[in-house]
């Protein structure tokens, strides 16, 4: 149960004026004892007034707990609307500040402290991001320069077998680094907000199909199960290569950390007034305190390193961007031999037009 700071400090104050109430009946009851003991007054007349005592001092203690109450409310009341303001700003929202209260006090000085730190924040963030699309577009030259240069020396007739072998790995490692700069890239330049949606009516049987046959042509070499289950056609205003890349994404994660013989299964259906794609696929799967992690930036979990696979993974957090900017979401489950990832889209999103 969560603490409250206005409960705790209302209950101090009404367990204070509770002491100070009892206090008073003591001292009440001292002074009725030896005023009585002089006059010979019974201890029934004693105690009748001490209980008329305590039941007069109710009204009093009820009346300053209400005030108490609205005191602490009130005072306090700038710090919850602070607190809430506060939850809002995350790394897409550091633009925002907090409202200052006009008063100059502790409170007002507090929230430009914080206001101060995430102004710092932002210009942070904002260099990173320059920083890595500075590098990503400055790495792009070199790496297709060299591929270029491995792609002559294979055609000469005078290379051997060994270097030619030597020249396709390092041609596979160039590839390699191009999907990490391109990944970069994009996920950088999402951030930044300099990513738009080309929307249009998009069939979601037919993306679920064409990511069918792709992952056919994948799991070759492993003799994959693949299946398609759409048990609705839905269509949704969407960008078709942006989700076209998303499944493409899920289905060579699918491939490439199944098992041989295993399955790739799609379905599509829909709940409420969302369309749901599910993509599962069979392997060793995702250990449980991993999955929260699977969609940062270059997480690979245990099962993929072990796997000898090849991967950079940005391509789990390019898919989940790709939903958060269509306003859906992607959601993992796993158990050994099961992996099931969920898109979730609404069926009426709407967009603003591409710029």
């Amino acid at each position: 149960m969560t603490r409250s700071l206005r409960r705790n400090l209302c209950w101090w104050h009404t367990g204070l004026f509770a002491i100070a109430i009892a206090f008073s009946l003591l001292l009440a009851w001292k002074e009725v004892h030896r005023h009585h003991s002089t006059t010979g007054a019974n201890t029934q007349e004693k105690w009748q007034f001490v209980m008329d005592t305590a039941l007069e001092s109710c009204v009093p203690f009820a009346v300053l707990g209400a005030i108490s109450w609205w005191i602490i409310h009130r005072s306090l009341a700038p710090v919850v609307r602070l607190t809430e303001a506060a939850e809002h700003i995350h790394e897409d929202s550091l633009h925002r500040r907090l409202p200052l209260q006009g008063t100059g006090d502790e409170l007002d000085r507090l929230t430009s402290v914080l206001n101060d730190m995430t102004g710092r924040l932002e210009t942070s963030f904002a260099r990173v991001r320059e920083f890595t699309l500075h590098a990503s577009h400055e790495l792009k030259t070199p790496l297709t320069i060299l591929r270029s240069g491995f792609e002559q020396s294979l055609s000469r007739p005078d290379v051997s077998d060994p270097m030619r072998d030597q020249i396709i790995n390092w041609m596979d490692e160039v590839d390699r680094l191009n999907r990490v700069v391109s990944g970069l890239t994009l996920l950088t330049q999402a951030d930044a907000g300099q990513v738009s949606l080309t929307t249009e009516d998009v069939a979601l049987q037919d993306l679920l199909r064409d990511a069918a046959s792709e992952a056919e042509i994948l799991g070759q070499s492993l003799d994959l199960s693949i299946s398609a289950v759409i048990e609705e056609m839905i269509v949704v205003r969407a960008d078709r290569h942006r989700l076209r890349q998303l499944l493409l994404n899920l289905t060579d994660n699918a491939v490439k950390y199944n098992r041989e013989k295993g399955y790739v299964r799609y379905v599509l259906k829909k709940e409420n007034d969302h369309a749901l794609i599910l993509v599962e696929s069979g392997g060793r799967g995702i250990p449980a305190e991993e999955l929260p992690h699977i969609f940062n930036r270059f997480f690979r979990s245990s099962a993929s390193r072990g796997s000898g696979a090849d991967g950079v993974g940005l391509g789990l957090s390019i898919c989940q961007w790709i939903a958060h900017a269509h306003g859906g979401e992607i959601t993992a489950a796993s158990v050994p031999d099961h992996t099931v990832l969920t898109l979730r889209l609404p069926l009426h999103a709407t967009f603003p037009p591409h710029s």
